[in-house]
C-alpha cells in the first residue's frame, strides 16, 4: 500500500465508524424507548385490571349489603305480620308492608344471582326459598284458605320457623363476610 492510500483508508474507517456509532446510538435509543413504551402499556393494562377487580369487588360488597338488609327486613315483616295474625289485626297497611319487603328482597336476590359467587348463592338461595315459603304460609293463614296437608303449618309453627331464620340469616352474613375477606374465621 502506498503512503497516500493508508491515510485515505484511515479517514474512511473514521467516517464509517462515526456514522456507525450514530446509527448504533439511535438504534439503542429506539430500543430503550420501545421498552419504556411497552412497560407503560403493561402498567396501564395492569392498572385497568386492578381497577376492574376493585370495582367488581365493590359491586359485590354493595350487593351483599343490600341483600342482607332486604333479607332482615323481609324476616322482620314476616314476624310483624305473624303478630298481627295472632291478634287478628291484619290491616291493609300490614299486608302492604309485607308485600313491599317481599318485592325488595326479590329485587336484591335477583341482583345477587348475577353478581355473587356460587358458594354464597347456594346459602342465599336456601334462605330466599324459606322466606318465600313462610310468606305463602302466612298469606294462606291470613286468607283463611285451607292449606294442603303437606303445607299444614299452624300459626305457632310458622312463628317457630320465622324465628329459626335468624340462624340462616347469620349463616348468610358469615358466608358473605368470608367471601369479601372481612373475616377469616370459619363457621
Amino acid at each position: 500500500m502506498s503512503s497516500t492510500v493508508v491515510p485515505l483508508v484511515i479517514a474512511f474507517l473514521g467516517i464509517v465508524g462515526t456514522l456507525a456509532s450514530a446509527l448504533m446510538t439511535q438504534r439503542l435509543a429506539e430500543k430503550a424507548k420501545a421498552k419504556e413504551l411497552d412497560h407503560s402499556a403493561r402498567q396501564r393494562v395492569e392498572e385497568r385490571q386492578h381497577e376492574t377487580r376493585r370495582a367488581m369487588a365493590e359491586a359485590v360488597r354493595t350487593c351483599y349489603v343490600r341483600l342482607n338488609t332486604a333479607s332482615l327486613d323481609y324476616q322482620s315483616e314476616l314476624n310483624h305480620f305473624w303478630h298481627a295474625l295472632r291478634v287478628s289485626r291484619v290491616t291493609d297497611d300490614v299486608r302492604s308492608r309485607l308485600d313491599d319487603a317481599r318485592r325488595e328482597h326479590r329485587a336484591r336476590y335477583s341482583e345477587a344471582q348475577m353478581r355473587v359467587p356460587d358458594d354464597v348463592l347456594t346459602v342465599v338461595d336456601g334462605v330466599h326459598r324459606k322466606l318465600n315459603h313462610l310468606y305463602g304460609v302466612l298469606k294462606r293463614l291470613d286468607g283463611g284458605v285451607t292449606v294442603r296437608l303437606e303445607d299444614d303449618v299452624s300459626l305457632d309453627e310458622a312463628h317457630h320457623q320465622i324465628m329459626g331464620l335468624w340462624e340462616q340469616l347469620t349463616a348468610i352474613r358469615r358466608t358473605m363476610r368470608l367471601s369479601i375477606g372481612v373475616t377469616q374465621d370459619g363457621p
